[in-house]
């Protein structure tokens, strides 16, 4: 029969101890990793659908400039060119947006955010919205 002597049973002790200090640190680092990914993707989604709100409310705005342009009887030509004015000022906004979240995201996470336009954001926003 085989002894285990205190010697062999010191190395097995201080091995096991070692081992675990090792695997908590890299799991707690794994966790922290995952955690805040969940916390910048949690804050991404809530940004989105701030932006997306914002957006109704400008496409509201227009909706409500068009109306008094129309009681001030401005032109049919007058009203279009307002409305393309403010719709590339919109556009060029929400292509800004995005791309300010996407450079001014944490440089490890970057990779990460699954859009790069406003359509795109968009989608996500539903996607993300639906499964929750």
């Amino acid at each position: 029969m085989y002894e285990v002597t205190t010697q062999e049973l010191s190395i097995f002790v201080v091995l096991g101890f070692s081992l675990g200090v090792f695997v908590s640190f890299y799991l707690t680092r794994l966790i922290e990793v995952v955690h805040t990914w969940y916390i910048v993707n949690e804050t991404i989604t809530q940004l989105l659908f701030m932006l997306a709100k914002i957006s109704e409310d400008v496409h509201f705005l227009h909706e409500l400039k068009k109306k008094h342009l129309v009681h001030a009887n401005r032109t049919l030509t007058e009203i279009r060119a307002f409305e393309e004015v403010d719709k590339a000022a919109l556009t060029n906004w929400k292509e800004s947006v995005i791309l300010t979240i996407i450079n001014r995201a944490p440089q490890r996470f970057r990779s990460l955010i699954p859009f790069t336009n406003w359509d795109e954001a968009m989608r996500h926003l539903t996607a993300v919205l639906k499964k929750d």
